[in-house]
Formats: C-alpha cells, structure tokens, sequence
C-alpha cells in the first residue's frame, strides 16, 4: 500500500499534529537548562508551567462545553489532551534536532502533561463521578437490558467458517466484529498486539494484552510485563476458526505491526468498524459500539461456564477480560442474556 494511501485512510488528528509540532521545538529548547529554569523559563522561553496553562486555555476554546460552569466536563478535551501526552512522547522518539536531549525532553513533557492535567483535575473529577453514577443507576435490575446474542453469533460463525473454506467473500469489517464477539478482546488486541494458539475446541492462548500494559503479572516464579503473559480463554466459536481469522487479518494487511503505537489503530480503524458495528443487533441500536462487543462476550462466556457465582463475577471478568477497572466491569451487569439466546455455536 502506497504511503499516500495510508494517509487517505488514517483518521489524522490535525489539531494534536499541529500542537506537538509547535511544543516539541520549545521542549527541546528548554532540555539544556536547570530544573527550575525549565519550569519557569528563560529569558523570551516559556518554562512548561507557563506552557501548559497556555495549552490549557487554548482547548477551552477549541473544544468548548457549553453547559453551566458547575456542569462543565470538558470530554474532548481531556480526551485530547492524553492523545497530545501520547504524541508528545511518541514523536520526540525519532524528531529532535538533538536526540541526546531525549530523556530531558521526556522529562519535560512528563511535567507538562501532569500540569495540563491538573488544569482540568476538576472537569475529569465530576466526569468520573457522573460515570459511576451512571454505572450504579444502569445495573439496578430495573434498568438492565436483554441481549440476544443468536443471529450475531451465527453471522460470526459463518463469517469465519468462510475462511477455513477458503471462500473469497469474507469482508474484513465482519472479520473484525465477529473476532470481536467471539473473543472478547479489544480493538487495538485484534489489529495489532493479539496472538492467538490453539487450545482445544472452545479455548484459546491469547497474549497482547493492552490495557494496563505497564503492570506486571506473576506467571510462575517470576513477574512478566502484561502484555507478555499467556492467557487462556474461552470462545464462544471453535477455537480453530478465531486462530484462522486472526491470521486472515494478518494476510490482509489490517493488522499493525506489534512494534507500532496502538493508538494508530484507533485512528486508522475506529471510525469504520464502530460504523459496521451498527448492523449487529446484539444491543439496542444507540449502544452498538465495538467495545461493547466485550459486554457480551462476558455474558455468554459466564452463561457457558455455568459454575460462576456471583459473588466471584468480578475475579471471572478479570480473568477472561484481562481488565483490571472494576469500574468498567460494573457496566457490563447492565446487560443479561435473553432465555433461549445462543450463547456458543
């Protein structure tokens, strides 16, 4: 694929390219001087306090929220605002004029983002707040929602059956939702950092986990970054058919490289795939997102393993999920499989 066609099909964000091409240079400006100077500047040079409260006015006035200020949470924003840490980090890699000043620079940006942050600690604050409120109010029994997983279940199957058959009208957006569903695993795990091994008929080695990468796990007598370690988990199709369809992916050219930075597979693939999600008819028509995919994964695989109670919810989420945000798991007790729903084929 031509590099001008990646470019056409990468979501680019204008403004955070715009923003570390400007701040870079003055990071790198401020690396030779002494802590304190490069805090509060030198001479004509702003220090990175003075800079990030500059930056931070700068977003509230390109992604304004327009409600009263006691409501105000600024969520493009701060969403921005972790896409311009990781930018920050990611281009003084390979784009200073002198690449011995890499680890002031890194210390600089790591300082700026902490004060950009805080800017915005109260707006994140009554956003998380709201969030747990949400999640609270939804999983009360009379707010909970039956999915029905059938139809899904047998279009995934399908879909990834017409690899094994070496049939030619597999769609890689189906490939992707259906390796979604029957998995649950993230979108940047399926594009870039998944690796899938046979286990037996409904079960998987999986290694690539994203979320929380920096932790480290014990496997053994020793600990291994998280993104290192093997998991076993289960599938809702034969095991066979998901490893297939990850290596059908792979021949496609719609994975990245283990290497690259996951955050292009967001960019280049987030947009498209929440859009093919729509035509999954698992969760009522405004909830249809990949993520959610995860949910009901979650559902059917404790429906299958029958054995979990439900105190233990929480410890088999983390296990098969890999995520360790309660938080996140709380919302997923929103949804219950619907009575006669196909769980697994």
């Amino acid at each position: 694929m031509s590099r001008q066609l990646k470019s056409q099909e990468e979501l680019e964000n204008s403004y955070i390219d715009e923003r570390v091409k400007w701040l870079l240079p003055q990071f790198e400006a401020l690396a030779p001087y002494k802590l304190k100077q490069r805090k509060k500047g030198v001479g004509d040079l702003a220090g990175w306090e003075k800079l990030a409260a500059q930056e931070a006015r700068r977003l509230k006035i390109n992604y304004p929220d327009s409600r009263p200020e006691s409501h105000k949470e600024y969520g493009t924003a701060l969403k921005q605002i972790t896409a311009l840490k990781k930018a920050l980090k990611r281009t003084a890699k390979s784009e200073l004029l002198d690449h011995a000043l890499i680890n002031p620079v890194n210390t600089i940006i790591t300082h700026f983002g902490e004060a950009l942050s805080y800017q915005f600690a109260s707006y994140k604050e009554r956003q998380n707040l709201r969030y747990r409120e949400t999640v609270e109010e939804r999983r009360l029994p009379s707010n909970r929602v039956e999915i029905d997983l059938s139809s899904s279940l047998l279009f995934a199957y399908n879909v990834l059956s017409c690899i094994k058959n070496r049939e030619d009208d597999a769609n890689w957006l189906d490939v992707s939702c259906a390796l979604a569903l029957v998995t649950g695993r993230r979108m940047a795990e399926i594009h870039l950092s998944a690796k899938f091994g046979f286990v037996g008929d409904y079960t998987i080695k999986f290694t690539g986990q994203l979320k929380g990468k920096e932790r480290k796990v014990r496997v053994g007598e020793k600990k291994v970054a998280l993104r290192d370690a093997v998991f076993s988990i289960p599938t809702l199709v034969p095991a066979e058919l998901i490893c297939l369809g990850l290596e059908w992916l792979d021949e496609k050219g719609k994975r990245f490289s283990k290497t690259e930075d996951p955050e292009r597979v967001n960019r280049r693939f987030s947009k498209t795939l929440n859009q093919a999600c729509k035509d999954w008819d698992i969760f009522p028509e405004g909830e249809r997102t990949y993520h959610k995919f995860r949910a009901a994964y979650l559902r059917a695989a404790i429906v299958n393993d029958g054995n979990v109670d439900p105190y233990d919810f929480i410890d088999f989420a983390k296990k098969i999920l890999g995520d360790d945000d309660e938080n996140t798991i709380n919302a997923y007790k929103r949804y219950e499989i619907k009575p006669g729903s196909i769980t697994r084929i």
